[in-house]
């Protein structure tokens, strides 16, 4: 049985608080529905409070810009219902297009301007005349609604993002430390492949949560900035562990690294015990011995070698990475000042940040938005139904709301359900408690059980969505205003059209997005494939930087999706350590001689042709593997930096492109007992 914590009570108290404020003020300057802006409070409300100041002050803003565009198309096309309805729909269909290809917490502005057009807008299709004053008197009241959670969750025992998003960066630590020595111990399988995609999915999960911080009433200017650049150093984190562990399986099988590798190895696993971690100071002197060992002459003569040099310089990225991180968690403690841009790890030579828009899944939800709003209309007019404008408004709502879903119809479905358990609640407090109701106190003592329920399921994530709907459906079909009269024939069809509405919605959701995240995750892949094939053409580098940008962030979006397909994913931590080893040999290339960038760049052609041809999963073509051995075979001749990082990206696709494959037939494998090597 679920009991509600000390600060689920508090933010259901504040909530309460904010929505008795919200309600006291629109009767006092008598808004005509102040019940919407109750049902704002609910909806704009979060146990943290820089993200209650993010979400109003987006919702201000699409507000706003769904009150024009409802102000501009009812009272010019309010003679032509078709006309006006293809208006409404294309509207409310555009606007969660943008929505969804923004991803970020600015999207919210697009959703809002979308469906508030469609709030404003329908309920006033058959009187165009007031259309400016319900716009007006609408903004007044989710304004009223988001000021008041506002200002409540900032004064009253607020919650900072700051402990938040610190409490998810240690627990994220704990599982990339776990994650680490799990590589060291050269571990592989379902089991290794999911704790890294758990990673990812948190990593995005931190994304969100830190893209409130600005609006944290701290004053940490610098926090989230260190956030954004610490998210995609901890991304590419899961590519080096990859990468870690499929070298040490392979010495394992040569009869394991020589003495001081294996010294090397064994002191960073030191550096991971939770127990007493390596601080800072201690990761940085680590890395610098492995540099060290990394730029000794003559490491490179044989396979094993090859593959002491591509361990050792993957470690040292580790131990870099894990230095950021730290430095990150101390700046956000307030130990340390800092720092400017002097981050061990160099992701800039790497990924620029960029994020994956995938504009055919936005259509698809745009289209299904449109003719969800066209439908409802339709039986709207054909019936001549006094309430149907209520229904197109909540199917608007609905539609949008789960959009970014691969499969919303569970989601919207749920809300129905609750949406008719809503409007009974909503019945029992009409025509029961509210009639006994003679002022405002007795309003809201009556108010207080119902209000402070929806505040604990709004307060928890398993719940939300039963929350939502309780606030949002059965909040607004109470109807509360300054003259308030029980009248069971108005309620019934109110509560008939709204849950209608959002039926329909599920309805059209099941028949035209029959699809759910497998289908996501093979047009994330494909879009992978797409990607790397670029990436792997010798004549242009300029979209490097933002390719494997753009790879890290659909790995983030990949990663909740595979509990839901049963991890049956694409190897999307293996193709990423594919693009980044491209990236390397298309960086060290230009500090070669040219006879090696020949060579280099038959490689890159062989890739590209390979990714353009195959789909996922398809193994490359022995042409390939003949590439890359031609290519080892010149490079290893080759001394200094270019030479060792043209070594770490061949390496690294030959291990990933064919796993199962011997040494380099040109290349001494040298079984000797590890000591005897030194």
């Amino acid at each position: 049985m679920w009991l509600p914590s000390a600060q689920q009570w508090l933010f259901s108290v504040k909530t309460f608080i904010a929505a008795s404020l919200a309600l006291f003020i629109g009767l006092w300057i008598s808004l005509p529905n102040p019940y919407w802006a109750v049902a704002t409070v609910y909806i704009a409300s979060n146990p943290l409070s820089g993200a209650t100041r993010s979400k109003a002050i987006f919702r201000v803003m699409g507000t706003l810009i769904g009150a024009v565009a409802a102000v501009v198309m009812v009272p010019n096309l309010a003679n032509a219902p078709v006309l006006l309805v293809l208006a409404m729909a294309t509207w409310t269909a555009f606007c969660l297009y943008l929505s969804l290809l923004d991803r970020g917490p600015r999207s919210y502005v697009f959703m809002l301007a979308g469906y508030t057009a469609a709030l404003i807008g329908f309920p006033t299709v058959d009187v165009p005349g007031t259309v400016f004053d319900v716009a007006l008197a609408r903004t007044e009241e989710i304004v009223l609604g988001i000021v008041c959670a506002a200002v409540v969750s900032s004064v009253v025992f607020p919650r900072s993002v700051v402990n938040a998003v610190t409490q998810r960066l240690t627990s994220w630590l704990t599982g990339a430390d776990a994650s680490a020595r799990d590589a060291l111990e050269a571990k592989s399988g379902v089991e290794a492949d999911a704790n890294r995609l758990r990673l990812a999915a948190e990593t995005g999960e931190i994304e969100n949560l830190a893209s409130h911080l600005v609006y944290d009433a701290g004053g940490h200017r610098d926090l989230p900035r260190l956030v954004r650049e610490i998210q995609p150093r901890m991304l590419m984190l899961l590519p080096i562990l990859s990468s870690i562990s499929d070298g040490l399986r392979e010495l394992a099988a040569m009869g394991g690294p020589t003495a001081q590798v294996r010294d090397l190895v064994e002191r960073v696993d030191r550096g991971l015990v939770q127990e007493r971690p390596a601080s800072v100071q201690e990761l940085d002197e680590l890395r610098a011995d492995l540099e060290r060992r990394v730029a000794l002459p003559g490491a490179n003569r044989t396979w094993r070698g090859l593959l002491e040099l591509t361990l050792l310089m993957r470690l040292r990225d580790l131990t870099a990475i894990r230095s950021d991180f730290l430095h990150v968690m101390q700046a956000m403690a307030g130990k340390t000042k800092a720092r400017s841009k002097d981050f061990a790890y160099q992701i800039a030579n790497f990924a620029a940040p960029a994020r994956h828009r995938d504009r055919g899944q936005a259509s698809l939800a745009a289209l299904v938005s449109f003719a969800t709003t066209i439908v409802c209309c339709s039986f709207w007019i054909l019936l001549a139904w006094p309430d149907g404008g209520t229904a197109a408004m909540m199917a608007a709502v609905a539609g949008s709301l789960f959009a970014a879903q691969d499969n919303p119809v569970p989601s919207i479905v749920i809300f129905a359900k609750w949406a008719v358990v809503a409007a009974i609640i909503s019945g029992v407090c009409v025509f029961g408690a509210f009639t006994h109701a003679h002022n405002y106190e007795t309003l809201m003592l009556a108010f207080a059980p119902w209000l402070l329920a929806i505040g604990l399921l709004i307060s928890r994530p398993e719940t939300l969505l039963i929350g939502l709907s309780l606030g949002v459906n059965g909040i607004a079909t109470t109807g509360l205003q300054a003259h308030f009269t029980a009248d069971a024939a108005a309620f019934l069809n109110v509560s008939i059209a709204t849950t209608f509405g959002v039926c329909l919605a599920a309805a059209m959701a099941a028949l035209l997005r029959t699809v759910g995240a497998e289908w996501s995750i093979r047009r994330l892949a494909n879009a992978n494939r797409a990607t790397l094939a670029v990436i792997a053409n010798a004549q242009d580098a300029s979209q490097d930087g933002r390719m494997a940008g753009v790879m890290l962030d659909r790995l983030m979006l990949l990663a909740p999706r595979a509990k839901a397909a049963g991890h049956r994913i694409p190897d999307a931590i293996g193709e990423l350590r594919q693009g980044f080893n491209i990236v390397d040999l298309r960086h060290a290339r230009a500090g070669l001689p040219k006879y090696v960038r020949a060579r280099i760049d038959t490689v890159l052609g062989n890739l590209r042709q390979h990714y353009q041809r195959a789909t996922s999963g398809t193994p490359a073509s022995p042409s390939v593997l003949v590439a890359i051995d031609d290519a080892i075979e010149v490079v290893r001749e080759e001394q200094g930096a270019s030479a060792r990082k043209a070594l770490l990206g061949l390496i690294g696709l030959r291990r990933s492109l064919f796993p199962g494959q011997p040494s380099p037939p040109n290349l001494p494998e040298t079984r000797e007992i590890p000591e005897a090597a030194e």
